[in-house]
């Protein structure tokens, strides 16, 4: 008769259920099944010691070995990167013993190998909660027991340390922006303040802008303003949003033009752009900020601020015909409420030979101008 006994961790969580039938098993090394398990864990070579459990799994499968075996598996298929089988034997071994955190462990490990986001998110959520089950153990008030407590409960805050790393490196590694999202979500819900949080918001920006899901995609904007407020992407994106007048937000949108124009100017140039690059980029969104204030203070019928907005927004984006148009547009509309005809007469016609959402209000508009000074 022999005893066998998993190598790693073989002191910890004595007391989980099912620890005896993965780990501590005695068997007859004198019977078949005994004889192979022990030629098993006497073989060096990973390939071959998966070749003898398997063999015993083929059979022996009803053996009192079985949840021992498929432990060892687990853990000889991740060493050989086969993480499908990794997975599959591991979850055998956790369905025995449901309590053990290092079979949880090697199921993370196995899911983030393979690169499966639902996988991975199921194997931290239970490696997870099983790592803080064990760290808020209270230390023992017998004195030979304190050194296995402190070994269980330092191994399980490395494991959770290890779960959120696997969630955001696999998060990186995904082509998939849903599986990015899935990712971000279950590092926000099992580590709301760790080490990555802060990176968070602007790269569920990334991933809602690639799925077009527009309205979670401002939302991730405005959380992550709270860590990089002067954001001009963000602070441009949802003042525009917010110009609709029936959404009563056209105090955001105007605080966040303003604040446009307050910072980027005194920004240093990126080491990644040219001088040019850089000039364009901040004239872009100066512009922007400009026609959003220009476009605000015509709403409010404050033609004379509109008009001086809307031509720092014209000068600032003379070639940028995707938002040219809508600048020619309101121009047009505050020169024709300060009664100046011809300037609106001229506004209106560059915009309707835009191409664009504009491009139809301002011939209208333009037509009914003229039939107005027409009929004079």
């Amino acid at each position: 008769m022999k005893r066998l006994m998993s190598a790693a961790l073989w002191l910890a969580f004595v007391s989980a259920p099912g620890w005896g039938q993965i780990r501590n098993i005695t068997i007859n090394t004198s019977s078949e099944p005994g004889k192979l398990l022990q030629q098993a864990a006497d073989e060096k070579d990973s390939n071959k010691k998966i070749a003898l459990y398997e063999e015993f799994l083929s059979k022996f499968p009803s053996d009192e070995a079985e949840a021992y075996v498929h432990f060892q598996l687990q853990n000889e298929y991740l060493k050989v990167n086969n993480f499908d089988k990794s997975l599959e034997h591991g979850q055998a071994a956790q369905a025995k013993a449901p309590e053990d955190l290092e079979v949880a462990h090697f199921l993370v490990k196995a899911a983030e190998g393979k690169g499966d986001a639902q996988a991975l998110v199921a194997a931290v959520e239970k490696a997870h909660a099983l790592a803080q089950k064990v760290s808020a153990t209270p230390k023992p008030s017998q004195e030979n027991e304190v050194e296995a407590w402190k070994r269980n409960t330092d191994f399980a805050g490395q494991v959770d340390q290890y779960n959120e790393y696997a969630l955001y490196e696999s998060s990186q590694k995904q082509t998939s922006a849903q599986a990015k999202i899935v990712l971000f979500d279950a590092l926000r819900k099992y580590f709301p303040n760790g080490q990555f949080s802060k990176s968070l918001d602007a790269q569920y920006v990334v991933a809602y802008q690639k799925l077009g899901d527009n309205q979670k995609m401002l939302q991730a904007m405005e959380a992550a303003l709270a860590t990089d407020p002067t954001n001009e992407g963000y602070l441009y994106l949802i003042a525009e949003n917010n110009m609709d007048p029936a959404k009563g937000k056209l105090g955001v949108a105007q605080a966040n033009a303003e604040k446009i124009l307050q910072t980027l100017p005194g920004k240093p140039k990126p080491a990644a752009m040219s001088e040019e690059e850089w000039t364009k980029y901040k004239e872009n969104y100066l512009g922007r900020a400009h026609f959003v204030l220009g476009r605000i203070f015509a709403e409010q019928n404050k033609f004379g601020p509109a008009q001086k907005e809307l031509l720092a927004a014209a000068s600032a984006l003379k070639g940028n015909n995707d938002v040219l148009g809508g600048v020619y547009y309101f121009l047009g509309l505050s020169s024709a409420k300060l009664n100046r005809q011809a300037e609106a007469v001229n506004y209106l016609t560059q915009s309707s030979k835009i191409p664009g959402p504009y491009q139809a209000y301002a011939a209208d508009t333009l037509k009914k101008i003229r039939a107005a000074l027409a009929g004079r």
